[in-house]
């Protein structure tokens, strides 16, 4: 109801509370050349469980990213991928696919979410 909504938080507010770190297309190497064409964001939500990961590919070719590791079985799912034909670019939480291996190829000028739920998460 009406509570909910008033505890929720800004994306400014989750992003200044989470656990970041910044890649490229390899983990713990971000680009920040005035050159630079891509850029990752690794974010821990935790007070809402959550393991997200944010790639930016303004490059005119698709680009491989290294993904960090998760806790025990927990598995990336892959949300937000621009790139796709429609409806496989937005896709309801619940019906996210897992993304398999230890890279995710983020299609030309494309932006993806990926999210990892997971019990293992450390929460407050």
């Amino acid at each position: 109801g009406v509570e909910h909504e008033r505890q929720r938080l800004s994306l400014t507010e989750l992003l200044r509370r989470a656990n970041k770190a910044w890649h490229g297309v390899r983990l713990d190497q971000p680009d920040w050349s005035e050159h630079s064409h891509s850029l990752a964001l690794a974010a821990e939500l935790r007070e809402a469980g959550l393991l997200e990961y944010l790639i930016l590919n303004a490059y005119w070719e698709p680009l491989d990213f290294a993904l960090p590791p998760l806790p025990g079985t927990t598995q990336w799912r892959r949300w937000i991928d621009t790139s796709l034909a429609s409806p496989q670019d937005i896709v309801p939480w619940q019906t996210a696919p897992p993304v398999s291996g230890p890279t995710y190829r983020a299609g030309p000028r494309s932006v993806v979410v990926l999210f990892g739920d997971s019990a293992d998460v450390t929460r407050p």
